[in-house]
């Protein structure tokens, strides 16, 4: 455990100003920084945005002012300006160096009462002689703790506007119910560079990068942060105490164990001079994703900004120091930067907290002009939503409800299907009122400030009494489309606007009530039922939305699916998309997809949702006008294609099993203008493959395969009326 040795100076009272006790305080504070740390205190990293650059013209040879991103500060040495500073001829014109303090302040900070005899937050100027001379110019922050009438040994924690910071008393013997601590930050060498008083500037608040802002008196009078004459309270402090704390025997007088000083006097005088740095860069609307756009809340990481600068001035944009992109002012005087990775990958703004400067090169000078800083969060990250009460499966409660929670601030949409398929806003906890007996699924998303939705949290169960689901089929048999698992083949397929319907199909041959299964399927211009393509025993769904993005949707064995999970990219150079259910022999759904120059490629599913190695089992095809599967149609148990040239004729490409097709055989002629799908067996005349077509007025169709290549006996019509709709082969 490291305890401060105190620093050199008076024990008690108000600071002297005099230059011949500066040089020792640096000094001392400086040992100290180095040498010890107090109990509990945090590293000062955190900095202040820009300072002033040293010209010729400065004569004192300090920066005019710091900027802590809200206002700048100049260097205060006129007393009448309410410097704490002293002139050593008061009655003469100020110069330099022959009148000029020794020491001087852009900005200070003092609270004293009670056993506190002194608290001082500063940034100060000094020389590292007795008085003012060229060359020997240094800068540095500083915090000061001076307390008295404590117990010897006894620990006190002092919570204050810039930290947190504990310390022992007595290690002074001389002095052994004392504290007398200096903590001097980023002390320069000669010559001073005054960045390290910058980058060191009282406290870590948030890490390197980071800025501490300047407090100020809450009755501050125009022009400056306060006064020295007149404490008052204050505001601003970024650890949030607005008052000087301390906790420990006596700290307040005997039996006394708290004292809590809240009367500030300040220093600090508003630089109001115009130096040509650009403004404080403005995240643009479009870049402030979610709930609000001036929030400074986005899931943008390559953002624009835009703000005001010196016509013609070079701008360059920055994270910490970290350059991000540059223009050329307008000759109106605006910027707008676009961050960017095209050239650099990492050049993007890290997801959290990041604070944006925007500058430019001062003239005649090797320093810049730094605007104010701009402070975001980036935040990427969906949020989740999790379900922590749902009905018991079955369930006799027909108004069911959900409770849920998700991150803070998140808002949340629910949905229930098949009654209430619209994604509507709620709050946990939902109750859906009164619904029929059958099989639901609920499903609710959060969504946070920056705009990112999470995935869905799914809960499947059914209203009145319980059903037996028959495991599922294998992948690559003729049922490989029960999507609710009663060993019925069924039907998917989107209607004009868009909506996603389950037909379910009986055994009779006929259908079950239509489920609406999801919205806004307008997007998609393949959608496909490749049974189970993820593994877990459940038929699924896949599409190919009209970016080329091959999506799966994972069955729930209900009937219903989850959203949607990406698979693949790049699809938009397939112009016909196959499901034969297990093509190759290893029992797991795959893929067909026959390319733009007549290529059929067989993608082999993993069964884990994604492919292996594609191999090409075919080449010509680009003459055939449909290519569908029924699964087994040979009766062979190996998958098969069927295609329809463009005459009309069907034949039958009976597959090997192996990920390889035989020579077709014509199975039928007369096809063209329907539109066809591989549904297994449906009904119960067989236990073949068979197939469903609809005609060009809407009617639809059941073709029975014989079980050894060929259709059986005369269709049987299923349905009219379905001319609107896209059927999912």
């Amino acid at each position: 455990m490291s305890i401060h040795q105190p620093a050199a100076g008076p024990a008690t009272g108000r600071r002297t100003h005099h230059p011949k006790k500066v040089t020792a305080s640096v000094l001392a504070g400086a040992m100290l920084v180095v040498a010890l740390a107090p109990l509990a205190a945090q590293p000062a990293n955190a900095e202040l945005v820009s300072f002033a650059p040293v010209t010729t013209a400065d004569s004192d040879g300090f920066p005019d002012w710091y900027s802590d991103g809200n206002v700048r500060l100049k260097l205060c040495v006129d007393a009448a300006e309410g410097c704490l500073a002293e002139l050593p001829f008061p009655d003469q014109p100020i110069s330099y160096p022959g009148n000029f303090p020794g020491e001087a302040f852009w900005f200070a900070a003092e609270a004293a009462g009670g056993n506190l005899g002194l608290y001082e937050a500063a940034l100060e100027a000094a020389h590292t002689g007795e008085e003012a001379a060229p060359g020997t110019q240094i800068a540095f922050s500083r915090l000061r703790f001076r307390l008295t009438g404590l117990v010897n040994g006894a620990d006190y924690t002092i919570s204050h506007p810039y930290g947190v910071h504990t310390f022992r008393a007595g290690h002074n013997t001389a002095r052994p119910n004392d504290i007398n601590m200096t903590i001097d930050e980023g002390v320069c060498g000669t010559p001073c560079d005054f960045n390290q008083a910058k980058t060191a500037f009282l406290g870590d608040y948030g890490g390197i990068g980071s800025t501490a802002p300047f407090i100020r008196q809450t009755n501050a009078p125009a022009g400056a942060l306060g006064s020295i004459a007149a404490p008052g309270p204050i505001t601003g402090a970024p650890s949030g105490f607005n008052y000087v704390e301390v906790v420990g025997p006596n700290a307040g007088g005997p039996g006394v164990n708290v004292l809590r000083v809240s009367t500030f006097a300040i220093q600090g005088v508003i630089d109001s001079s115009v130096d040509g740095a650009p403004s404080t860069p403005d995240l643009a609307v479009a870049s402030d994703s979610g709930r609000s756009n001036t929030d400074n809340i986005t899931n943008v990481n390559t953002p624009t900004f835009t703000g005001t600068a010196t016509p013609g001035s070079i701008v360059e944009l920055l994270a910490g120091t970290r350059v991000l992109g540059s223009t050329t002012a307008t000759a109106e005087g605006s910027y707008s930067i676009t961050v960017s990775n095209a050239t650099n990958a990492a050049n993007v703004l890290a997801d959290g907290a990041n604070r944006v400067t925007a500058r430019t090169p001062a003239a005649g000078t090797t320093s810049e002009l730094v605007s104010g800083a701009l402070a975001l969060t980036v935040d990427r990250t969906a949020p989740a939503a999790t379900l922590t009460s749902t009905p018991s499966n079955p369930s006799a409660d027909t108004t069911p409800a959900f409770t849920f929670t998700g991150e803070a601030s998140a808002t949340f949409e629910c949905q229930l299907l098949p009654s209430n398929a619209t994604w509507r806003a709620c709050t946990s906890p939902h109750t859906y009122d009164q619904q029929l007996t059958g099989n639901f699924t609920f499903n609710v998303r959060a969504t946070d400030v920056a705009g990112n939705t999470g995935a869905n949290a799914t809960y499947g169960w059914r209203i009145g009494s319980a059903t037996t689901t028959p495991p599922p089929p294998p992948a690559g048999t003729a049922e490989q489309k029960d999507m609710n698992g009663d060993g019925n083949p069924d039907l998917v397929a989107r209607d004009s606007g868009g909506n996603l319907y389950l037909y379910p199909s009986t055994a009779a041959g006929g259908f079950g009530t239509r489920v609406l299964i999801g919205s806004g399927w307008g997007s998609m211009n393949a959608i496909l039922q490749p049974g189970d393509f993820s593994g877990d025993g459940r038929s699924d769904i896949m599409a190919r939305d009209t970016s080329g993005r091959l999506w799966l949707y994972t069955g729930t064995g209900t009937g219903r699916i989850n959203g949607g999970a990406l698979i693949g990219t790049g699809w938009s150079g397939m112009n016909a998309l196959i499901t034969p259910g297990d093509f190759n022999g290893d029992n797991r759904a795959d893929l067909l997809a026959r390319s733009t120059t007549g290529a059929l490629y067989l993608y082999p599913g993993n069964g884990a949702s994604g492919f292996g190695t594609r191999t090409q089992p075919g080449s010509g095809w680009g003459g055939f006008t449909a290519i569908l599967s029924t699964g087994d149609f040979s009766g062979d148990n190996r998958s098969d294609v069927i295609a329809r040239n463009s005459s009309g004729a069907l034949f039958l490409y009976t597959g090997t099993g192996t990920g390889r097709l035989n020579a077709g055989a014509q199975i039928g002629t007369g096809w063209n203008g329907f539109t066809m799908t591989g549904t297994g067996a449906w009904g119960t005349a067989n236990t073949s493959s068979d197939l469903v077509a609809r005609d060009g007025t809407g009617r639809l169709y059941a073709y029975n395969g014989s079980g050894t290549g060929s259709f059986a006996g005369a269709r049987t019509q299923i349905g009219t009326g379905w001319g609107g709709f896209t059927i999912a082969p």
